[in-house]
């Protein structure tokens, strides 16, 4: 009798250790997700920022002196990003009005594909 309820123990065991396996496997492949989903994101928003800065510095400019930018990289502080300036006169007013486009370039994470993040602005001459 003794030797049968060993057995059954020796099989309880394994069957708990055999879920908790499973159970920790399914949590470690969430946390990995969610980092890699975070990071994502973590990207954007920088991507985001970097595009609002060089909107408003590009705001500070003199009205003549406001122009187009091809793709530039930020410095290395920054990380790996890029960005592109576009400015087109308003159809409308174009001697008193300039209308912005500063995009940010980035390579995402998991992918490995570039994306992009585009602010516009406008600046009227004073």
């Amino acid at each position: 009798m003794l030797t049968n309820k060993r057995g059954f123990i020796l099989m309880e065991v394994i069957s708990s250790v055999l879920i908790l396996s499973i159970c920790a496997v399914a949590i470690l492949f969430a946390v990995t997700t969610s980092t890699y989903r975070l990071a994502g994101a973590m990207q954007r928003l920088k991507a985001v920022e970097l595009a609002h800065g060089k909107l408003e510095e590009i705001m500070g400019l003199e009205f003549e002196n406001i122009a187009s930018v091809p793709k530039t990289d930020y410095p290395e502080f920054f990380g790996e990003y890029q960005y592109a300036v576009d400015v087109q006169n308003d159809v409308e007013y174009s001697k008193f009005l300039k209308n912005i486009n500063v995009t940010v370039y980035f390579t995402e994470p998991v992918s490995g594909l570039e994306k992009s993040i585009t602010i516009a602005g406008a600046r009227a001459k004073r």
